[in-house]
């Protein structure tokens, strides 16, 4: 077959191009709603890549924080775009959060957990009082 099958240069180098447009402006041309395969594939060649320079992994961080909420289970049949109860998605964003980002977890849990204080507004709306 004569031709290019894809898109000239290596597949890090669009890896981090992904990561980095997609920490900045939090989507893609790739993207589906809040899913985003592109991304997935660009923080899996990212981080099995090589060590990741401390400089940018900020934007790594990021883009795994969008991985997990696109992935996190919403009910006991596992995530909304895979439907597995074991998503290598959520485990991969997961490995790094754990590492460099160990407080973190998706906003609809951090509700639910109780050391979340509830603010002003979310206590007036739960009581009523306006």
């Amino acid at each position: 077959m004569n031709g290019q099958e894809s898109a000239p240069g290596l597949a890090v180098d669009w890896a981090w191009a992904t990561i980095t447009n997609h920490a900045e402006s939090g989507h893609c041309a790739g993207c589906r709603g809040t899913w985003c395969p592109t991304a997935e594939w660009a923080l899996w060649v990212v981080i099995t890549d090589r060590i990741v320079p401390k400089d940018r992994r900020q934007p790594v961080t990021v883009v795994a924080r969008q991985v997990m909420l696109a992935h996190w289970p919403r009910t006991v049949d596992g995530c909304r775009p895979c439907g597995l109860p074991d998503c290598g998605r959520v485990q991969l964003a997961g490995t790094w959060l754990e590492v460099h980002d160990p407080g973190w977890v998706p906003p609809s849990v951090a509700i639910l957990m109780r050391s979340a204080l509830p603010t002003d507004e979310e206590l007036r709306r739960i009581t009523g009082m306006d």
